[in-house]
Order: C-alpha cells, then structure tokens, then sequence
C-alpha cells in the first residue's frame, strides 16, 4: 500500500511523479536499508532530497517496512518549521522512494564534530528548536524514538530540520513497548522492555545536549553490552566545566525513572520551556524563524553539498542504492 502519490499538491489532474522526473547527483548518506541522494527535479530544476529504500531489505524485516509506512504516514501528517518535508513519495517493484526537502546545511553532527563540543549558548538554540519539533510531535502522539546528531539536519539558513522519522512509533495513547534507537541513546525504559512514552524522547534530548556541551554521550563505553549497561546502572557524572543550569536540567532530564523525568507527565513540555537554561529563549520569535543561527552553513552552491561528509558526496554514484 506504500501508492505512488504527490504529496506537496493533491489537485485533480495533476501527474504523478516517478524516477525519471528526477536527475541523480550526489550521494548524501547510506543507512542499512538504502541511501539518501542528492537529486534534481528536471521541471522545476528544486533540488531535493531522495530517500530511496530496497523493498527486498524491508521485507526481509518486516519491523521495518513497518517503519517506512511510518516514517512516510508521519511526513505526510507533519508540517512544521523545524521538521522536514515530506514533498513526493513513489515506488518502483524493488525500490521505495521519499523525495524530501533538502537540508542544505547538512548533519548537526558534522558541525558538532568540527567544534569538537558547543558553548552553552550555541547549543541551547539547537536544543529550543528541537524542543518545539518534539513539541509539535508529541501533540500529534508521535513518540520520535530516535534523536541523535546524524538525524537533526541544518536548512541553509542555519535552522533545525528534523529528520528520519523510521523508528518514531504513532500511539495514541502515547505508550508503546518496542525496543529500537541508536545504542548510547537508549532510554532506560526500552532496555528495561518497559511500556514507554515521550518521556523516552526528553531522555534522548538530555543525552544529545550532554554530548553537544561535553563532546562525548555520558554512558558511551567501550562495547555495546558495557554502554547498555551503564545506561540502566551507571550515576550520571557531569563535568566540572558545565554551568550550573546546564547541569539541573540534564539532571533532570536523564533522570532513569521516566515518572519523574523532566517533560514527562501532563505539562512537561511546559517544564522544559520555563526551565531556567532557556530564560533567554523568545519560543514565538524562535517558531517563527526570527532568532538568528548561531552557526551560519557555508553554502558556496548547494548542488556541491559542501555540508555532507565527503566520503559519501565523493562516491560515483550507481542506479542501485
């Protein structure tokens, strides 16, 4: 049921996208389940982004074309400043493909990884933005799951664009009990195989502010098991270095019971807004784009994607993802 559709303008009459309405030019990412390019619309000449997935793959694991129709079904719901579009989704018999917006200020990750960790203020911006995409998720019922620095991308202005909805989990109640997410960002509760909700989300918001203020994620070790372990067990220890404000609110926010957990519960979201780390945040003016960047993306022409890493925009790029 994953049915070729134009999603950006359902008027009647309109012609469905395929393939051959894009031009290939550079490979952006490579995950498990495909790759992630950098294409052209031939009409248009907009550069997207095209995610295109091997059904063989999915089907393989069927959690994971469970994950698609998920990831596709929420990209069609969201509209947000901080969330990437979703603008065309078609198939072919082995492929699947998502055309969405292109984030031409590339990962977080590479510019976090270039200034090896962020001053407080740099990474408070990111971290505000993120707060009203989590926001606007979780009103929806949508618990993310999977936030890391390789799924928050930058526009070329410098703002957030979250990205890769695969393992976000729609519940209605808001409760769900898989186990999936990126190892060091695993939430006590899933390793615990415990029913969790967005309180898994504020989780992985704490381990990733830790990680832009200190460089490294607070329970990272030196095997999988060791870092699962640490994560269920092990005393959080903040660095001398971190503010004293800094240090309350991912106190709070890695805390291992999610009853007690910051932004859980009724008025979480608020919780997190008024805490005293984001005093100087203007949340109208920040939704409405109108704070500027602290990190302007160099963008000499987006078609060099000068922001991804170059391993992947170095690659011929073949047919196959």
């Amino acid at each position: 049921d994953f049915v070729s559709s134009s999603v950006k303008d359902t008027s009647k009459g309109r012609r469905k996208v395929t393939k051959s309405d894009f031009e290939v030019l550079k490979l952006l990412g490579r995950g498990a389940y495909g790759k992630v390019m950098l294409c052209r619309h031939k009409e248009t000449q907009r550069l997207y982004a095209m995610k295109v997935l091997k059904k063989a793959s999915l089907l393989v694991h069927a959690k994971n074309a469970e994950h698609t129709k998920a990831e596709r079904q929420i990209l069609e719901d969201v509209r947000h400043p901080f969330i990437v579009q979703l603008m065309y989704a078609f198939q072919t018999n082995d492929r699947l493909y998502l055309i969405l917006e292109y984030a031409t200020g590339g990962e977080l990750f590479t510019h976090m990884a270039t200034e090896n960790m962020f001053l407080e203020d740099v990474a408070r911006f990111y971290l505000a933005e993120l707060v009203l995409a989590l926001e606007h998720l979780h009103g929806l019922g949508i618990v993310y799951r999977d936030l890391k620095p390789e799924n928050v991308l930058l526009d070329g202005e410098g703002h957030v664009l979250l990205t890769d909805f695969g393992l976000s989990k729609v519940s209605l109640d808001g409760r769900t009990n898989t186990i999936c997410g990126t190892a060091e960002y695993m939430a006590p509760e899933i390793l615990l195989e415990m029913h969790y909700d967005n309180g898994v989300d504020w989780w992985t918001f704490g381990i990733l502010m830790f990680e832009m203020l200190t460089g490294t994620t607070p329970f990272h070790s030196s095997n999988k098991k060791k870092t699962l372990d640490a994560i269920k067990n092990k005393k959080l220890l903040i660095p001398y270095y971190i503010s004293s404000i800094a240090k309350d609110l991912l106190i709070k926010l890695l805390r291992k019971n999610p009853n007690v957990r910051l932004g859980n519960g009724e008025n979480g979201i608020q919780q997190i807004k008024s805490h005293h780390f984001f005093r100087k945040i203007d949340w109208k003016k920040l939704k409405e784009r109108k704070v500027t960047p602290p990190i302007l993306p160099v963008v000499t022409d987006p078609m060099l994607a000068e922001n991804f890493d170059e391993k992947f925009t170095s690659e011929v790029i073949k047919d196959s993802p």
